[in-house]
């Protein structure tokens, strides 16, 4: 009868134990949910903002091309530069689309893997558009001065540009996953709404902890 009586005392301890688990769990839940859906809002508007912003600024550079096309130099360049920046804008967009497809109190799991690829774009399009700095260095050309620029100009010029091309190809190596431990790279990687990203996929990493 003893045995008994302890038996179901343990049973009914275990049951109490795993409802107060699960209230636990639910409230763990609906916390991390909340500050992680206020981190993708917050990322949301900024990737807005970089649409709407973006697309003013390729307005712009269209328009400066469509009326410099006697100037070859800077046609390329410019020209270059806001396929760049075409490229940003369709990259955001496609984010907004991915966000608008996730739903955290379905799947913590599926939100978690569609935050994972944004980032991984997102650091993407930031080591591209790193590649189209030099292009700032040649958009002031024109055809008197290739003529008549002279040795020494040209010297110093093109050194710049040099020095240009070898560093935004060595940022696009380096500014990759792998060196993270870098504290710039990591800076750099949570630039542009990435430290939001970060701070809601922790979020919702603590609900998946508890929950194992």
């Amino acid at each position: 009868m003893e045995e008994a009586t302890i038996k179901q005392l343990w049973h009914e301890y275990d049951l109490k134990l795993e409802k107060n688990l699960q209230l636990n769990y639910k409230i763990i839940r609906e916390l991390q949910t909340q500050k992680a859906e206020d981190r993708i809002s917050s990322f949301r508007r900024n990737q807005i903002f970089g649409v709407v912003g973006g697309i003013i600024w390729i307005l712009i550079l269209v328009f400066l091309v469509v009326n410099t096309l006697h100037n070859i130099y800077f046609v390329i360049s410019v020209g270059l530069i806001a396929l760049f920046n075409i490229f940003a804008v369709a990259a955001y967009i496609r984010h907004l689309a991915i966000l608008d497809q996730m739903n955290i109190t379905d799947s913590v799991t599926a939100a978690q893997k569609k935050l994972a690829t944004i980032q991984a774009s997102l650091n993407n399009v930031g080591r591209i558009l790193v590649l189209q700095a030099p292009l700032y260095c040649t958009f002031w050309y024109n055809q008197d001065l290739v003529d008549h620029g002279g040795t020494t100009f040209w010297l110093i010029n093109l050194s710049i540009v040099a020095v240009f091309v070898a560093g935004s190809v060595y940022l696009f190596k380096t500014l990759t996953h792998k060196n993270i431990h870098r504290k710039w790279v990591r800076s750099f990687m949570e630039s542009f709404g990435g430290k939001k990203l970060s701070a809601a996929m922790e979020f919702l990493n603590d609900i998946e902890e508890y929950q194992k």
